[in-house]
C-alpha cells in the first residue's frame, strides 16, 4: 500500500510539473487594423478572396490555362512531393508516443580462458548461447517533450500545406497576368497595323499633294518617318508577345510556342469584384501569413520540448522469447524468459547543451514571431497598394479617354484646315502621333485594372480555393 501511494504521489507530481512547463499557443493580431487604406467605406464583410478562382475569373479560355498549370507547373509539382514528406513526418511523431518494438535472432560463443577466475572453477571450454524474440523500449512522454516534438511536426505539416496553396495563388495570379499582358498586346497590335495601313496611304496622298504644289518634299518625308516609327513600334510589341508567350508556356510547364486567347475586352467592370472585407479576415485568407504563424507556433512547441528536456527520462524497457545454450533446445517450453526494467534518468551535467538549445529555441521563437508579424504588415500593404493602383488607373483612364477624344476633333480639324492652307501638315503629323500615343496608353490603363484586381484577389488571400 505504501508503495501505490509513492507512485500516486509521483505521478500527480509529474502532472503538475508538465503543466507548469507547458506552453500553448494563443493567437494575437500584431497590427489591428480597422480597415484598408484606399477603401471605401463598405457595410459588407464579403471578401473576393474566399471565390474559388474559377467563379472570379470570367473568360474561359483563361479558365482552361489555370487548370492546365496547376496540374503541369513544376512549382506544383514539387510542392506536392514536399507535402507528401510532412504527412510521412506527422505518421512518425505520432508513433514516437508509442513504443519501440524489435524482434530478432541472435547467436553468442564464448571462450573460456583456463587461467581466468571462472575458468580455475569450471575449466576452459566454449557455451553457446542462443536468443529468439523480441526487445522493447519505450519512452513515457510524462513532460510533454515528445507531444511536443508531435505538435510542432503537425505545424510544419500545415506550413508545408500553406507552401503549396501560397504557390497556388502564385501561379494563378501569374497565368492571368501574363494572359491579360498578351490580350493588351494582341490590342496595340491592331492599333498599330491600323496606324501602318493609314500612314501608307497618306504617303501616297502626300506625294500626290507635293505634285500639285500643295506639300513639299520634307512634309513627304516625314510622313515616311512617321510611317517606319509605326513598324518599329510593331515590331517591338511583336517581339514582346513573344516573349509573353514564351514566359507563360514555361508556367503551364511547356515548352515555348502560343497561346490561344480571346480579344481583348472593350470594357472592364470591376465594382463587383472589388468586395475586400475587413481586414482581419486576411489572417485567414492569406497562406503567407498562416505560413508564417504555423512557423511560429512550431517554434513555440519545439521550445516546449527544450523545456522538457531538464525533467527527468522515464524508459520502461524489456526483453522476451526463447534462450537456450543448444538450438535444437531453443523452442522447448523450458527456454522461455522475460526481462523489464524501468529507470528515471536525471540530466545534470551535459556540457550546458540543454540550456544552450533552449537559448537557441527562444530566439528562434522571437525570429518567428517577428516574421509574422512582417507578414501581416507586408499583406496589408499589397491589398492598399492593389487598391491605389486600381483607383489611380480608373481616374486615369477617364482622363485619357477625354483626351483621346479631344485629339481625334483635333486632328479631323487640322486636316480640314490643312486642306485650306490654313494648317502647316507639321501640326497634322504631330495630331497623328499624339493620337497613336493616346490609343496606346488606354490599352495599357486598361491592363493595369485588370492586373489590378487581380493582384487584389492574391492580395487578399485568393486563389488557392
Amino acid at each position: 500500500m505504501k508503495r501505490i501511494n509513492i507512485y500516486i504521489a509521483l505521478v500527480m507530481l509529474i502532472t503538475l510539473a508538465s503543466c507548469s512547463s507547458y506552453q500553448s499557443y494563443t493567437r494575437v493580431n500584431p497590427e489591428k487594423v480597422e480597415a484598408y487604406r484606399n477603401a471605401k467605406q463598405s457595410a459588407d464583410t464579403s471578401s473576393i478572396a474566399t471565390l474559388n478562382w474559377k467563379t472570379f475569373f470570367q473568360d474561359e479560355t483563361l479558365i482552361m490555362h489555370i487548370d492546365s498549370a496547376l496540374v503541369n507547373n513544376l512549382d506544383m509539382q514539387r510542392t506536392q512531393q514536399n507535402l507528401s514528406i510532412a504527412q510521412s513526418l506527422v505518421k512518425q511523431s505520432k508513433a514516437a508516443l508509442g513504443p519501440a518494438v524489435n524482434a530478432g535472432v541472435t547467436y553468442t560463443r564464448q571462450e573460456r580462458s583456463g587461467e581466468s577466475a571462472i575458468g580455475q572453477v569450471l575449466g576452459s571450454g566454449g557455451i553457446d548461447d542462443w536468443t529468439l524474440g523480441p526487445n522493447l523500449s519505450w519512452e513515457l512522454d510524462i513532460w510533454g517533450r515528445l507531444s511536443s516534438q508531435k505538435r510542432a511536426a503537425i505545424a510544419r505539416y500545415y506550413q508545408t500545406e500553406n507552401v503549396q496553396r501560397l504557390v497556388q495563388s502564385q501561379v494563378v495570379n501569374a497565368v492571368a497576368s501574363f494572359y491579360y499582358t498578351l490580350q493588351s498586346l494582341d490590342a496595340q497590335k491592331g492599333i498599330v497595323e491600323q496606324t501602318i495601313k493609314n500612314r501608307s496611304e497618306g504617303i501616297e496622298t502626300s506625294k500626290a499633294l507635293k505634285e500639285s504644289g500643295s506639300l513639299t518634299e520634307v512634309a513627304v518625308k516625314q510622313t515616311e518617318a512617321q510611317l517606319l516609327t509605326a513598324k518599329a513600334i510593331l515590331v517591338d510589341i511583336e517581339n514582346q508577345i513573344n516573349i509573353t508567350e514564351n514566359a507563360l508556356r514555361v508556367i503551364l510547364g511547356k515548352a515555348p510556342g502560343t497561346i490561344n486567347r480571346n480579344p481583348f475586352p472593350e470594357n472592364i467592370n470591376n465594382d463587383e469584384l472589388l468586395k475586400i472585407g475587413v481586414p482581419i479576415q486576411m489572417l485567414n485568407n492569406r497562406p503567407d501569413v498562416l505560413l508564417a504563424e504555423y512557423d511560429l507556433v512550431e517554434a513555440l512547441e519545439l521550445t516546449n520540448s527544450a523545456q522538457a528536456s531538464f525533467y527527468p527520462t522515464l524508459r520502461i524497457t524489456g526483453n522476451g522469447g526463447l534462450n537456450s545454450q543448444n538450438f535444437s533446445d531453443l523452442f522447448n517450453a523450458n527456454a522461455l524468459f522475460a526481462n523489464i526494467t524501468s529507470g528515471l534518468l536525471q540530466p545534470i551535467f551535459n556540457q550546458r547543451k540543454l540550456k544552450t538549445q533552449k537559448e537557441i529555441r527562444l530566439s528562434e521563437q522571437e525570429i518567428a514571431a517577428l516574421d509574422y508579424k512582417e507578414s501581416v504588415l507586408v499583406g496589408y500593404q499589397e491589398v492598399a497598394n492593389a487598391l491605389s493602383n486600381i483607383d489611380a488607373s480608373k481616374q486615369k483612364l477617364v482622363y485619357k479617354s477625354q483626351e483621346k477624344d479631344a485629339l481625334d476633333m483635333s486632328l479631323e480639324f487640322s486636316e480640314e484646315l490643312q486642306k485650306q492652307g490654313f494648317v502647316n501638315y507639321l501640326e497634322i503629323l504631330r495630331a497623328r502621333d499624339l493620337t497613336l500615343n493616346a490609343e496606346l496608353e488606354i490599352i495599357n490603363l486598361k491592363l493595369t485594372q485588370l492586373i489590378g484586381q487581380n493582384n487584389l484577389y492574391r492580395a487578399l488571400g485568393g486563389g488557392w480555393r
